[in-house]
């Protein structure tokens, strides 16, 4: 270390004479470091934009989240939102929660063919959302 780095900082040298003190670090040491602060600010970001999609506290008029809120009510898994996605777009509501509001919507008889395939997931989806009492 030169004598002017020496005087600017005297901290510097301070642990060099323990045995096991290892390697400094240089600037090169850095380099991996800010990969790993750039990694971590990429997590956080994208953890605060999932928790701010799905705060239901915060009002908005957005149709797809009040269908994602309802699904998570009924407490429903994914193939089960996805055929009620399904079901409004092929009745062609203009809200996908409409579904949620129209029992006659899940009666398989007036849907298209490859829909028959799908009338007993259709029946037990209605019997949760319409049958069940909420608690």
């Amino acid at each position: 270390m030169n004598d002017l780095t020496r005087l600017a900082w005297p901290l510097a040298e301070i642990g060099d004479n323990f045995p096991d003190s290892g390697p400094r670090l240089s600037w090169s040491d850095l380099w991996a470091y800010g990969i790993a602060l750039l990694v971590a600010a990429i997590v956080a970001a994208a953890v605060m934009i999932v928790r701010r999609r799905n705060d239901m506290t915060i009002h908005c008029e957005n149709p797809w989240k009040l269908f994602r809120e309802l699904c998570l009510i009924h407490d429903l898994d994914h193939p089960s939102r996805r055929l009620l996605a399904s079901l409004a777009a092929v009745r062609r509501y203009e809200q996908p929660a409409q579904i949620f509001l129209t029992p006659a919507a899940f009666d398989a008889n007036d849907l298209p063919e490859d829909w028959q395939a799908r009338a007993g997931h259709l029946r037990r989806l209605k019997d949760i959302l319409f049958d069940k009492q909420l608690s």
